[in-house]
């Protein structure tokens, strides 16, 4: 029996194997720098070796550790440790760790470092702090590097350093010299930007000896890719839309690039184009046509530019029309100045817009602004600024405090046959911060000066003096608005009229336009 319980025991030995036990944390710690050796700083003679130890065991190549200058000497990643032969003789070696370097469990190190030995006074060197942005936010990331290219070259970098977490460049000791810097997303990992594919930025700036300066670059891409068409939606008998893979930018001319055909190879009327913004980072544009039918036509549109100016390639598509007709009726959409509106900007420009195409120079025969005191029509200049919108700019400001209207009369009738009642609303400008002239005659006098005073209505407003011989005068720089001018002999030297100085003054209101000479305010002083 005894053998037997020996035999089991034997079996079960024979079949037991040892394992390592399961669980424990997940490693998610960076490696760090625990010792430099020797210590960096200034020191009489650059060291021939240098150690920098770490945390962990580290993984990476040559590449990841910059030295500067690099005449000849070598890095080594071994074990937790970055063996270093300088091999430089010009009293400085920098030593850049990047955030590329990694522990064995692919943990990047969270902020590059720079060691550096110097044996040359600091103040012989010039240092630059950028601070590095990504265009439309977020933060850089770990596969951000800046080049440094001491002109003329521009084949290799003098030197590279890498962004913090905060995106944020300390780069010191540079000689002084022209820099041209690469800040760039090295997503590729090729060492070189990409303009079109990887956000970055250039710069180019003069480090003087013991220089410190400050510089901003935000890394984008550089677009220079037009436009593609990438969808066409037939909206009814008169409306087409272009979908785009980018927004896109439309000025009333862009017409001229889109033609449409019918089945028989006769063209169709394009009236107009407006572009608006579609889904995500898409765009849309909008033809207005002559009437279509139901059956095939071919589109051809080319030279529409992205935001970025790049123009798109040829393109033609066949499309299926539709006799359909527009679900919106034509109508006014918009219009500034608002009906009420107080302290409007006096120089224009006014808008209107209306939900579909149409002709301007209809449109242009209805709209009118008029000065409700005296009737007087405003003259000035009428611009389409979009296939439905259109501006007004007045030839000259409008006068503060008075109040205008807009008409617009009945008689515009759609490409579909819809019209639009008449319209009219009122505003108010604000008085211009430009100024106008008032110039005349004193007379009745025989002082050698006069003190002029030219004060706003109504109490509010600052009073202007000014002192002027007996005869013509021009005083500029009133800014426009209505006053009361007075004209006195300041005997006392006060400033301020006293009873028993003569005395004139302009009988009612003077009115300043903005830009223009108020003529003929002729002013007679009195004993």
């Amino acid at each position: 029996m005894r053998e037997h319980t020996i035999l089991v025991l034997l079996l079960l030995a024979s079949c037991a194997k040892i394992v390592a036990p399961a669980g424990g944390p997940v490693d998610n710690n960076p490696p760090e720098v625990v010792a430099v050796f020797p210590e960096p700083g200034y020191v009489e003679e650059i060291p021939e070796e240098i150690t920098i130890v770490f945390s962990e065991k580290i993984r990476g190549s040559e590449e990841d550790v910059q030295l500067y200058p690099d005449q000849g000497g070598e890095v080594l990643v071994n074990g937790n440790e970055v063996n270093i032969v300088t091999g430089t003789d010009n009293g400085l070696a920098m030593v850049t760790i990047s955030s590329s370097l990694e522990d064995v469990r692919g943990n990047r190190i969270i902020n590059p470092e720079t060691f550096v030995w110097n044996s040359t006074p600091e103040d012989s060197f010039a240092e630059v702090s950028i601070t590095v942005l990504r265009s439309g936010g977020g933060s850089v990331t770990s596969r951000a590097r800046c080049d440094f290219f001491l002109l003329p070259d521009t084949a290799s970098p003098r030197i590279t350093h890498y962004p913090d977490t905060l995106g944020i460049i300390n780069a010191g000791w540079l000689s002084a010299g022209d820099y041209r810097i690469l800040c760039y997303e090295d997503v590729d990992q090729s060492r070189r930007w990409d303009p079109e594919r990887e956000p970055g930025c250039a710069s180019e700036i003069t480090m003087i000896s013991a220089d410190q300066t400050e510089l901003t670059m935000t890394m984008t891409i550089i677009d220079s890719i037009g436009p593609r068409i990438s969808d066409i939606l037939v909206l009814d008998g008169w409306h087409l839309d272009i979908l785009w893979n980018e927004q896109i930018k439309v000025n009333p001319e862009a017409r001229q690039f889109v033609t449409v055909t019918g089945p028989d190879t006769l063209p169709v009327e394009v009236y107009g184009v407006k572009a608006s913004a579609g889904r995500s980072s898409t765009g849309r544009m909008t033809v207005y046509t002559d009437a279509l039918s139901d059956t095939v036509y071919t589109i051809a549109v080319q030279g529409i530019q992205d935001l970025a100016g790049n123009p798109s390639l040829a393109d033609t598509l066949e499309l299926w029309g539709s006799d359909s007709l527009p679900a919106v009726k034509l109508a006014v959409q918009s219009a500034y100045p608002l009906d009420g509106g107080v302290e409007v900007p006096p120089a224009g420009p006014f808008f209107i817009s209306f939900t579909d195409w149409v002709d301007e120079s209809a449109v242009e025969s209805l709209y009118t602004i008029t000065r409700v005191a005296d009737s007087t029509t405003v003259e000035g200049e009428f611009v389409r600024t979009s296939a439905t919108a259109f501006s007004f700019t007045p030839n000259s400001e409008l006068l503060g405090e008075r109040q205008y209207r807009v008409d617009y009369f009945s008689g515009l009738v759609s490409l579909q046959g819809d019209s639009v009642s008449g319209q009219s609303w009122t505003f108010i400008p604000a008085w211009s911060e430009r100024p106008g002239f008032v110039s005349g005659v004193i007379s009745g006098t025989s002082a050698s000066v006069v003190t002029m005073v030219v004060a706003p209505t109504g109490g509010t407003g600052e009073v202007i003096t000014a002192e002027f011989a007996p005869g013509a005068y021009s005083f500029a720089d009133v800014s426009g608005g209505r006053y009361t001018i007075s004209v006195f002999v300041d005997w006392n030297s006060d400033n301020i009229w006293s009873p028993g100085e003569p005395y004139g003054a302009w009988p009612g209101v003077v009115e300043v336009f903005p830009g223009i000479e108020r003529e003929n305010i002729n002013i007679q002083v009195v004993p």
